[in-house]
């Protein structure tokens, strides 16, 4: 067999012609010529070899596999450890949001879940926090609040009598004037709202029951901060209204009429009318303000997003009632949330139905600041 036929021979090949010389060898009882006998011979040391060289070459193949195989093992233990690594479970982090979400649907929760909820005492997620203020941020009336977050009570100034700048000659002294200043102190009032779901919801998906809790504890948590900054009565449990006779707005009796209204616009100190509104209800405005506008041409702007009345937006609210609020709500009233709204929920309350009960909870309070900033109109006879 000459070399080439050697080499394309496989290992059981080789194996195989190996035995056959030997068999051929040991059977010989002299009838094999001497030549024959060395041609033999060298046929199986070209065997031999061409064998090792196979088994050489299959060994190397395996090696090579296994440092592939290690390679990749080691690459897939740094990503889990990476990946493990970047599981902070920060508040700010969706791995913390999922968790106290998860916690809220009553879904098991992992150790390491249950160890980051306990260490950042289940406060509410950055995400669902910032999509709450986003939420509240959507009524006309909040957008309107100078809204503040400052931990525990808070005592704002409050202008009582200011004197402006004055221009005094090169060399000579300014005089002091004789400014009084006040202030108004929020408290922490007590903001509660709940929210019954059945079972259905562990068919949810952790977005979609973020979204769907963000927005029914939202909707019913800024019906009662407009209520109160528009009516409020500013006792301990209530924050102050505008409307609030300690408030100190000023209130006018005029007919809704364009003479009127414009009228009650100049109660309002110029200083003011910059950021002024006018807050009314839906049947305010469509009934009484929006026919004045077949008798004069643009003093009311409607487009459907945002209307206008007199140049200055128009707010509605059902809490006006039967009155006009024209006032700066961003300079003239302060509301502070003394702890941000949190979150919890309870699901002993409705053992029968299966259902679970969640709560929306804050510390807040709010109060006129400047009394001069609003006029409160009434309709004349």
């Amino acid at each position: 067999m000459t070399k080439e036929e050697i080499m394309a021979l496989s290992a059981d090949e080789i194996e195989a012609r190996k035995a056959e010389i030997d068999q051929q060898i040991e059977n010989d009882d002299g009838a094999l010529a001497e030549q024959d006998l060395i041609t033999l011979l060298e046929e199986s040391r070209a065997l031999n070899k061409q064998l090792e060289e196979l088994r050489k070459a299959e060994a190397e193949k395996i090696e090579a596999r296994n440092k592939v195989a290690g390679g990749a093992g080691n690459l897939v233990k740094k990503m889990e450890e990476k990946k493990m690594e970047e599981r902070t479970f920060g508040i700010d982090t969706v791995e913390y949001r999922d968790a106290y979400l998860k916690n809220l649907m009553g879904k098991d929760l992992t150790a390491e879940e249950r160890a980051a909820l306990t260490s950042a005492g289940a406060v509410i997620p950055t995400e669902m926090q910032n999509k709450i203020w986003e939420k509240l941020r959507e009524n006309p009336l909040i957008a309107e609040l100078d809204l503040m977050h400052i931990p525990g009570y808070v005592t704002l100034p409050k202008e009582n009598t200011t004197n402006n700048a004055s221009w005094v000659a090169m060399a000579d002294a300014s005089t002091d004037s004789a400014d009084v200043v006040a202030s108004v102190t929020l408290g922490a009032k007590k903001l509660i709202k709940t929210v019954e779901i059945t079972a259905d919801i562990q068919a949810m998906s952790i977005p979609a029951f973020q979204s769907w809790l963000t927005n029914k504890l939202v909707e019913k948590c800024e019906a009662a901060i407009c209520a109160a900054v528009i009516n409020g009565a500013g006792s301990t449990t209530v924050p102050q209204g505008v409307m609030a006779a300690a408030a100190g707005a000023t209130a006018v009796t005029k007919a809704f009429t364009i003479a009127g209204l414009s009228d009650a616009m100049g109660s309002l100190p110029s200083g003011y009318h910059r950021n002024a509104v006018w807050v009314m209800s839906a049947a305010t405005f469509y009934g009484k303000i929006v026919p004045l506008a077949a008798d004069n041409n643009g003093v009311l702007v409607m487009n459907g997003i945002e209307q206008r009345f007199l140049g200055h937006k128009v707010v509605l609210d059902e809490n006006a009632a039967a009155k006009v609020v024209f006032g700066d709500f961003h300079n003239g009233y302060a509301f502070n949330f003394g702890s941000d709204i949190n979150v919890d929920a309870d699901d002993s309350v409705a053992f029968r139905t299966g259902s679970t009960v969640y709560r929306a909870m804050a510390l807040c309070d709010g109060a006129v600041v400047q009394g001069e900033a609003f006029v409160v109109v009434t309709a004349s006879a």
